[in-house]
């Protein structure tokens, strides 16, 4: 009975560790390829996700936009236009080089493996009644130390919380 019970008490801890290290490297972001990761980030981002979708944001898109203005400013526009995202579909990976990914954002610093991702889908909204449309873009990765980074253009809420736009909300 000791070497039995000793044999459950070793499955059980085994059968634990490959529980937690599949939830661990599922959660952290490890995708075998740019349209796996694309799908993750838009799942997310149609969730209303939107922490999560920051966390993946390359460093140097952080440095310039803060966490809470982020999140902020896509629940404020989910909210206003009540916003919903569907039939999401990300294709067509295409690697692009430094040069061409800095032209995009020239805030980059780090090197890495660039790419894009064409992304299309059915978007519902209210404003001036209901509405939806297709729709599609290019979102733009970078593969670096084996996982992959978003990056967005920080414009509009950038626009949003500048001086002028404060000055005239506040006018």
């Amino acid at each position: 009975m000791n070497k039995n019970y000793k044999w459950k008490i070793f499955s059980l801890l085994v059968l634990t560790i490959l529980i937690f290290s599949f939830t661990q490297s599922t959660e952290a972001g490890y995708f075998a390829n740019p349209v796996e990761f694309g799908e993750y980030i838009y799942d997310n981002y149609a969730q209303e996700n939107f922490k999560e979708v920051y966390d993946n944001f390359a460093d140097e898109l952080k440095i310039i936009l803060s966490s809470d203005e982020y999140i902020e400013f896509q629940q404020d526009n989910f909210e206003k236009y009540e916003l919903e995202y569907t039939d999401i579909e990300v294709t067509n990976p295409e690697e692009i080089s430094y040069q061409e990914f800095k032209k995009e954002f020239p805030f980059l610093e780090d090197e890495g493996t660039f790419y894009t991702v064409e992304v299309s889908y059915l978007i519902k909204f209210r404003r001036l009644g209901s509405r939806e449309r297709e729709s599609d873009k290019l979102i733009y990765l970078r593969e670096k130390d084996d996982h992959f980074e978003l990056f967005w253009d920080p414009e509009p809420i950038l626009d949003d919380l500048s001086p002028e736009s404060v000055a005239e909300d506040n006018g």
